[in-house]
């Protein structure tokens, strides 16, 4: 295939690509500002097929820089901007990119202290030598980005995603919400996670137009929806629940808006009723960074009459529950799903059945009609605001302190957030404060990973092989740091 963005030029050069800030451009001016950022990046000397690292927020400069780096074939890796220079340094360590670029908006933030790094800056391009370069078709097995997500054992995984990956993720998004390209996407879930990458791409390859925002405000969001012809709109349950108490039904939404795309994690039943009450429709999916998007979706006509469903497999997936059971892990097949973990393959292999089957950590089940709904994760895992919170990482971070004999995370449920981080933890010292631990959490970890509470208990409950037994925590009698 011919690069997606000059395809798309070609065939649409006057259609809206991008909407920024009241500031509309179309796909050919696009394509023109991203030609010049790649032409200077070329001029910069960067080595073919060596990945590079993006560090930005939603803005132009973010998005340019991504479709200047897929004109010059160079894989992607997105980072976090929310980390820890610490969370950073490893990721930057691990993925041996050979440049970063920063946004102007974030230079001097936590990428500034990370060792060992080429940061390249917005007044770096503009200084350097437009250089001639070649644009080669798109491979589909060449990787295209690369997303760390943090599992069970602490270490970020690199989750390797190639342009097939991609290109079935959308096909499956187009066929379910029969995307035309009267459609448009707005977009304030971060471009550095692949709920936002995926609508970048999207766009791309449906020709439709993105709404996209530096983050999500709910006033500035509602004044869209209603104002604009928005017709899709990606959200987590933390903004779906902002958006609905500030929702006044005297003002809906446009008259074209068909699509509250909710990803994420689980929403509770009162909140879904609240959506049909304001006639607002709302599609729940399934999916993860290893799948580049959904896997699983509602079809807009079933989002009353399967309330609570993440919905059915997309056309070229497939899913099932192991060993046959009414409730159990999530096992899925398709064609989206990420070709490995960087240099954790064996990591990769082992989550695969003897059958081929991927197996996702997620439990559910099926109704009768293959209706898959999700029930939670299989280890400890819990999404504050949308994040992904795996304690051990958290649990390692702390276990750094001497003062800590032994720690362990989990979450407690919040209106705003779905679940925020708590701590256990047991010390021999009775100067441990909340300020100290806190403060230490903020070094080193994203803010939404730091525990809101520290409960000091005086031993945890153990089974007969020395494991923490967590789900009696709950039960312990604390005090409260």
């Amino acid at each position: 295939m011919e690069n997606w963005l000059n395809k798309r030029a070609q065939l649409s050069p006057h259609k809206i690509a991008v909407v920024y800030q009241n500031q509309k451009f179309t796909f050919a001016q696009v394509l023109q500002t991203v030609q010049q950022v790649a032409q200077r990046l070329k001029g910069l000397g960067l080595k073919p097929k060596q990945p590079v690292a993006i560090f930005g927020r939603n803005n132009l400069e973010t998005y340019y820089n991504i479709l200047a780096l897929q004109q010059l074939s160079l894989p992607i890796v997105f980072l976090n901007i929310r980390l820890a220079a610490v969370e950073l340094q490893y990721q930057v360590n691990n993925s041996q990119i050979q440049a970063c670029l920063v946004d102007s908006t974030l230079e001097n933030s936590a990428i500034a202290q990370v060792n060992n790094l080429r940061i390249i800056t917005q007044q770096d391009l503009q200084q350097a030598k437009p250089t001639f370069y070649e644009v080669h078709d798109i491979e589909s097995s060449q990787i295209a980005s690369m997303m760390y997500t943090s599992g069970t054992t602490g270490h970020p995984k690199g989750v390797l995603q190639t342009w097939s990956n991609h290109w079935h993720s959308a096909m499956n998004t187009m066929l379910n919400f029969q995307i035309t390209e009267n459609d448009a996407w707005l977009c304030t879930v971060p471009l550095f996670h692949i709920s936002g990458f995926s609508i970048l791409l999207r766009s791309l390859i449906f020709g439709i137009t993105i709404y996209l925002e530096p983050k999500f405000d709910v006033q500035r969001c509602q004044h869209l929806l209603i104002n604009e012809p928005i017709t899709i709109f990606s959200v987590v349950p933390t903004m779906l629940k902002q958006l609905l108490t500030s929702y006044q039904s005297t003002q809906p939404y446009n008259t074209q808006f068909r699509i509250m795309f909710l990803g994420g994690g689980p929403i509770d039943p009162q909140t879904l009723k609240l959506c049909q009450q304001f006639h607002i429709p709302t599609v729940q999916s399934y999916g993860m960074t290893e799948t580049c998007s959904n896997v699983v979706a509602l079809k807009p006509e079933d989002a009353v009459r399967k309330s609570g469903s993440s919905g059915q497999a997309l056309f070229t997936n497939q899913i099932r529950i192991a060993d046959k059971q009414t409730i159990g892990e999530i096992q899925l097949k398709s064609p989206a799903l990420a070709v490995g973990y960087w240099q954790q393959m064996e990591l990769y292999h082992s989550k695969f059945t003897k059958d081929g089957w991927y197996c996702t950590g997620d439990v559910g089940y099926l109704d009768s009609q293959g209706y898959l709904f999700v029930k939670g994760r299989l280890d400890d895992m819990f999404i504050s605001g949308g994040e992904n919170i795996f304690p051990n990482e958290v649990e390692n971070v702390y276990h750094q302190l001497s003062a800590i004999a032994d720690i362990v995370v989990t979450s407690l449920p919040n209106d705003k957030y779905g679940a925020v981080p708590i701590a256990y933890l047991t010390s021999n010292q009775h100067s441990l404060s909340n300020a100290t631990l806190r403060a230490f959490g903020q070094q080193n970890l994203a803010h939404y990973k730091v525990p809101v509470e520290f409960r000091q208990i005086a031993h945890f409950p153990r089974t007969g092989s020395g494991k923490i037994q967590r789900n009696k925590l709950r039960f312990l009698k604390f005090k409260l740091l």
